[in-house]
């Protein structure tokens, strides 16, 4: 199992926008709403079962916003940005496992302190995390049953 950074930016029009609203309290009882993630110019290399951890960019604060896992092969589709090089990217559908409030992430320095070697902040979603630093991260969000704390 494998995890990867897919990046928020509330400046940009995403299409679909992440809607944590609605799936906070559906998160908290226990169920996971689907939706779709861009994988940047990653078109190969993730899998259903793998990961995702979501990190707000752009504008302070910036951080960990949410946990997802991945439940398809990327796919590509329309890019989400009509100002893209590219017309199409890559997707992957996902279900969010935890969504932390845009304006009260993880922040970046915490996120630092725990896993130094992540660079938190790349360019675009489908990066890596190695797995070391992965399963620290995660421990933090969730419990041994994968359970939110």
């Amino acid at each position: 199992m494998a995890t990867f950074l897919f990046l928020v930016n509330p400046e940009l029009a995403y299409d679909p926008y992440p809607d944590w609203e609605r799936w906070e309290p559906l998160i908290a009882e226990g169920k996971f709403p689907s939706s779709t993630w861009n994988t940047g110019m990653r078109r190969q290399g993730i899998v259903p079962g793998d990961r995702g951890l979501i990190v707000k960019v752009g504008r302070e604060p910036r951080g960990l916003v949410g946990a997802c896992i991945i439940t398809s092969e990327i796919y590509l589709g329309p890019h989400w940005n009509p100002e893209a090089r590219s017309v199409e990217t890559g997707y992957v559908d996902i279900e969010m496992r935890e969504v932390i409030d845009l304006e009260d992430p993880v922040t970046l320095d915490e996120l630092r302190t725990v896993a130094p070697h992540v660079l938190w902040t790349p360019r675009q979603s489908g990066t890596r995390v190695p797995d070391i630093e992965a399963e620290t991260v995660w421990s933090i969000l969730f419990d041994e049953t994968g359970d939110s704390e």
